[in-house]
């Protein structure tokens, strides 16, 4: 019987396949590693082809980071210097006070933090020489160089009563948004008669751009906001309430009311017993008008708040559309007075001397 010629190729082929040995884990590692010096060699040497000393680079840049190191705090204490020491407001100092937040003085904070920097100060006191240059007033004349001296000092009070309303203001969770900013000033640029006018009269009287006017807007409102939350604040406004309800009870026991009004209140009518003289309506506080208009001649109101404070208020006379009122003003807690208590319980520390 012959033989199938296919099964004879196959077992040759099948008899001549070469085996396949595995390299151990070991060796492969070893070879990689091999490739790997072989390369990182072949870099170091293709560096030193092109004069390249790695190291001595290292060296030459610690060099570089020392001397700019260095170079950096010689410019900071030389402008420092010449600000703290010479009161120096030239152009380099100028620009190197926006790079560099060099502090006049701080408010519940240190030098480098809830500070009012020397940019914002000569920010400011360029306003204010610009619009009374506009004025045709001159500061450099002895009188002018006394009220310029104020200025400044006045200058540096109000920087620090605004770091003081922005963090009650971050404290009570009130903000202004750019929408609020955007309506008023659109409201101004149309009362002023466009916004080329706007511009022109934003130049000419401080030398401010009109995002600059749109910070000072943003400045207002945060500002009238805090206060209207204070001036609301009960807790804020107890003790004159409580003041105020005391003197009431006096005059219904008896008391003299304009003896009570020269003794307690705290409005310029005081001296004169608390006497307003005649006045119709749409003259005072509407609604010290509303209690007052609702009495008649000798009757004496209850506590009536305003935003000036507590009154106590007794009509005297009524002409035709006119009455004749006196009252006793028991001052609630406004901004100014907050801020004066403010100030002397916040650690202000300032650095900045300017006269």
């Amino acid at each position: 019987m012959a033989k199938d010629p296919d099964i004879k190729t196959s077992k040759k082929a099948a008899a001549k396949k070469p085996s396949v040995k595995k390299a151990s884990p070991a060796k492969a590692s070893k070879t990689t590693k091999d490739q790997k010096g072989t390369k990182n060699v072949s870099f170091q040497e293709k560096l030193k082809k092109l004069n390249i000393d790695p190291e001595k680079n290292k060296k030459t840049l610690r060099i570089v980071g020392i001397g700019a190191l260095v170079a950096l705090i010689v410019t900071i204490t030389t402008f420092g210097v010449l600000i703290y020491r010479y009161k120096m407001s030239n152009r380099a100092v100028k620009i190197a006070s926006r790079v560099i937040p060099y502090p006049v003085a701080s408010v519940n904070g240190n030098i480098l933090y809830n500070t009012v920097t020397y940019n914002d100060y000569l920010f400011e006191l360029a306003s204010i020489e610009k619009f009374y240059q506009s004025q045709n007033q001159d500061l450099t004349s002895a009188e002018g160089k006394a009220k310029l001296a104020q200025l400044k000092n006045d200058l540096i009070t109000q920087l620090e009563n605004n770091l003081l309303i922005q963090q009650q203001a971050k404290q009570m969770g009130i903000t202004v948004t750019n929408k609020e900013v955007d309506d008023q000033f659109n409201q101004l640029v149309q009362n002023a008669g466009g916004l080329d006018k706007v511009k022109a009269t934003l130049d000419k009287l401080y030398g401010w751009s009109v995002d600059d006017f749109k910070q000072k807007i943003r400045d207002s409102l945060l500002q009238q906001k805090v206060g209207n939350k204070i001036t609301t604040d009960e807790s804020l406004n107890a003790p004159a309430k409580a003041q105020a309800e005391d003197i009431l009870k006096q005059i219904q026991g008896g008391a003299d009311f304009a003896t009570l009004a020269k003794q307690y209140s705290q409005d310029g009518s005081a001296a004169n017993g608390g006497d307003l003289g005649l006045f119709s309506k749409g003259q005072l506080d509407p609604d010290f008008e509303a209690a007052a208009f609702a009495l008649q001649p000798g009757q004496t109101s209850g506590i009536v708040k305003t935003q000036y404070g507590y009154h106590i208020i007794k009509v005297t006379d009524k002409q035709g559309d006119q009455i004749r009122a006196s009252h006793i003003l028991i001052k609630g807690i406004d901004l100014d007075s907050w801020l004066r208590d403010q100030r002397a319980k916040a650690h202000i520390v300032q650095y900045f001397f300017p006269n």
